[in-house]
């Protein structure tokens, strides 16, 4: 059994989340669990995890709006396990990016079973990863997946989740603000529809999508000229959405000394 990947349970019922949590530390892997989104992404960003296993149903924010925002973080697998158990929600589930779907009441140790496959998989893809800047600026490939020095760009960790400016200076990112510049940086200075970024880091069901975009990107830039002491290259473009427009690139972490 695995016990260096690090679980995380979204579960409201507490006796479930209790009994899932107590046998899984059994079986050796360090897991902490709680009862809804928003208490998740809290406890997420001050002690990140590599699998995350939770409900559909949860209150207040739904597990597939959990969901759709960790796809944009490679390093971290999604097992959903939920009562629901028609194609459609099954469905619905892995395309939100999902790795596996189980419908509950799901035996113990068949989830620990899954946990362990997404773990391998997992560990796959970090062997085989490989630090890429945009086209225009790549550099020599480092010999090591984190990052000390930001070489004149701007740097996002995908594994600590920080944003790290030309420099040297770094910044603490929460899920949806690693979510929104991941996106933007992943494109290279394109510009990314409004619409599809508050699809993407709100969920598509989220009436209030694009105004709580708009005050996510306010509250990120008035953070970075804080934090960083800079303006985040972060523009608007009119009629259109948003922009990352300086040189940046993707690192797995960060090295901090």
């Amino acid at each position: 059994m695995n016990t260096h990947a690090r679980i995380a349970l979204v579960e409201d019922d507490a006796d479930l989340l209790n009994s899932t949590q107590e046998y899984l530390r059994l079986a050796g892997f360090p897991v902490w669990g709680v009862g809804s989104a928003e208490e998740f992404f809290r406890r997420f960003v001050a002690d990140p995890v590599d699998v995350v296993v939770l409900d559909i149903g949860l209150p207040g924010e739904d597990g597939l709006s959990v969901t759709e925002l960790l796809k944009r973080n490679p390093q971290v697998a999604v097992i959903i396990l939920s009562a629901r158990d028609a194609l459609e929600d099954r469905l619905s589930g892995l395309r939100a990016g999902a790795d596996r779907y189980l419908v509950k009441p799901v035996n113990l140790a068949e989830l620990a079973a899954n946990i362990e496959a997404v773990v391998s998989r997992l560990a796959l893809q970090s062997t085989s990863h490989l630090l890429e800047l945009p086209r225009q600026t790549r550099e020599p490939r480092r010999s090591s997946d984190s990052v000390t020095e930001h070489h004149g760009h701007w740097c996002l960790t995908l594994q600590d989740w920080f944003l790290g400016a030309p420099d040297g200076r770094n910044v603490k990112l929460t899920a949806r603000e690693f979510a929104l510049l991941h996106r933007l940086i992943e494109v290279q200075g394109q510009a990314v529809p409004k619409k599809t970024l508050a699809d993407e880091i709100f969920g598509a069901r989220t009436m209030t999508g694009p105004e709580r975009l708009n005050v996510l990107i306010a509250r990120l830039r008035k953070k970075a000229t804080q934090e960083l002491g800079q303006e985040l290259p972060l523009k608007t473009a009119h009629q259109i959405g948003y922009a990352f427009t300086a040189p940046a690139f993707l690192a797995q972490r960060l090295e901090q000394n």
